[in-house]
């Protein structure tokens, strides 16, 4: 739950606060704009993501890498170029007969445009400059325990990027990668599989394409009808769902669960086990571990 939080950080400017009863999180701008000045102009994207940092001991120091989801033309265009080869392999499997009797075909054709598009994609995907960037923090000793969180595009690029360097991605509505992998070629399904975690919302197409990993959750989203499609890819609808249903671990809960999405408004209890802990709505949660 606590990485699902932080989705909404990539598009928020420089900030501190404070999420869990008075350990404070900071924005390492200096940090990201650092590695910004080490790439090439070639290797350069339109990528937006935030490095925070927990405020924790030398030896449990805490990272996560918040990757902004898809709010151009241009990120459309890169979703497209990604993971259409899957999404295309996906259709075509539904409709013909006995489709998933064809994997190897769908494969086999994945992989073929995959080694088409390999220069534009070494070239314009986004994930590669997440990759760097990690990889950049550890190899200059700037971050240890880094994990990857992002919505919608962001979530692909998390997973893709968590994959790729062996640390944890949690996606929320993210599109998957384990068909994506046959055209990226240093992505293994084994390292989707082991590193990587999707939050699927009810009725959200997005986190539907290209095949999913092991590790997944299906989340309800209480709209029904035509507007389900685009309302349930909300990452503020979902981070709601999230909270009702598996708890606040002491954090209130966002205003605009009940003033927009309809859920009850939390009771908030009075008494906190400590001066720095944030009252839990007794009412509403009823998991808080």
């Amino acid at each position: 739950m606590s990485m699902t939080s932080y989705v909404h950080v990539a598009m928020l400017p420089t900030f501190r606060f404070s999420p869990e009863g008075g350990k404070l999180a900071f924005d390492q701008d200096e940090i990201v704009n650092e590695f910004k000045d080490t790439l090439l102009d070639e290797k350069k994207s339109a990528v937006s993501y935030k490095l925070i940092k927990f405020n924790a001991t030398s030896e449990d120091d805490h990272y996560i890498i918040a990757i902004q989801g898809s709010v151009s033309g241009l990120d459309i265009l890169t979703d497209g170029q990604i993971w259409g080869p899957a999404w295309i392999a996906q259709q075509v499997r539904w409709l013909v007969p006995y489709g998933p009797l064809f994997n190897v075909i769908y494969q086999n054709t994945i992989q073929f445009l995959g080694s088409v598009e390999e220069r534009t994609l070494e070239t314009v995907s986004y994930f590669r400059e997440i990759t760097e960037f990690v990889r950049w923090l550890q190899q200059n000793k700037r971050a240890k325990n880094i994990y990857l969180t992002g919505h919608s595009l962001g979530g692909g690029l998390a997973m893709i990027s968590g994959a790729q360097t062996s640390r944890p991605a949690i996606a929320l509505s993210g599109p998957n990668a384990m068909m994506t992998s046959l055209e990226i070629k240093d992505l293994e399904t084994e390292q989707l599989n082991d590193y990587t975690f999707n939050i699927i919302p009810k009725y959200d197409p997005i986190p539907r394409i290209d095949d999913m990993s092991f590790n997944f959750q299906k989340i309800d989203c209480t709209v029904t009808g035509l507007k389900a499609p685009v309302a349930c890819h909300s990452s503020q609808r979902s981070l709601c769902e999230v909270l009702y249903k598996c708890g606040s671990q002491g954090r209130r809960v966002p205003t605009y669960c009940y003033e927009a999405y309809d859920y009850p408004e939390p009771k908030y209890s009075l008494e906190t086990e400590n001066d720095n802990s944030l009252k839990v709505p007794t009412d509403v949660i009823v998991n808080t571990v």
